[in-house]
């Protein structure tokens, strides 16, 4: 698990950082698989979108975009805050490592707001993970949450899987059990399917095919659970485009 979250901090690092093409060549698999819907699928389209970047303006200091990084088995996730063209974006990463090497890819980018509901950034927060957690038992009970409380809609469970003082980082959600009950009355959001969980320690990343007014979009939670419950809670989501650059699907 180590050594796949290192495979990844490498190739952001001279990969996407520095746009070190023969890197690239050999951290790819030969069919590597992408699901970003901008981007074509195999090497060759991972190499035009590099080209691309190389043509953009770097920063005079850049910054390390890695928040957070969660692994469990063949894979991991990142929690990136990075700026495109100006505009602050949150990113969520999601890989499949084969053999060492990347073999498949998804994500989901967002905008992050002037300001939230509920005063916190879609980024800060606890950072470190509590190795010592049951990730396994922590799975168990958001893949409960998620049944009971979003495919079986049974709003009296949300006190079995929410700490009263949840802190939320989803711009639109005030903190608070209270603030997470109000988004799921307002019937804004309704899950259609759980795809893939990912545990490690405290934290679990959940990544659903959800629609949003009625709009098909992919949602990647990050989660961190104590004693039971969910404490603490990050999103990002996006519009799943009817045209994409490969027929992969963004999930």
């Amino acid at each position: 698990m180590e050594s796949n979250k290192k495979t990844v901090h490498t190739f952001y690092r001279q990969v996407i950082g520095q746009q070190d093409e023969a890197l690239a060549d050999q951290l790819l698999t030969d069919d590597y698989i992408q699901h970003n819907p901008m981007v074509k699928t195999g090497k060759a389209g991972f190499f035009e979108t590099l080209a691309f970047l190389k043509q953009m303006p770097k920063p005079e200091n850049p910054k390390n975009p890695i928040v957070r990084t969660i692994a469990e088995g063949e894979y991991v996730v990142l929690h990136l805050s990075v700026e495109i063209m100006g505009t602050q974006k949150v990113v969520i990463d999601l890989f499949r490592i084969e053999d060492g090497k990347l073999a498949e890819h998804w994500d989901a980018i967002e905008d992050h707001p002037p300001s939230t509901v509920n005063g916190n950034t879609m980024t800060d927060g606890v950072i470190e993970i509590d190795e010592q957690a049951n990730a396994a038992e922590n799975k168990d009970i958001v893949t409960a949450y998620y049944q009971a409380v979003w495919l079986d809609q049974q709003g009296g469970a949300l006190s079995s899987f929410i700490a009263d003082d949840l802190v939320q980082h989803s711009p639109g959600i005030d903190n608070g059990i209270n603030g997470l009950q109000a988004y799921i009355a307002s019937d804004e959001l309704a899950v259609q399917k759980v795809h893939r969980l990912v545990a490690e320690g405290d934290f679990v990343v959940s990544q659903l095919e959800v629609l949003v007014q009625n709009t098909p979009f992919v949602l990647y939670e990050i989660l961190r659970l104590d004693e039971g419950k969910i404490v603490e809670q990050w999103s990002v989501k996006q519009a799943i485009p009817e045209a994409m650059a490969h027929d992969n699907g963004m999930i």
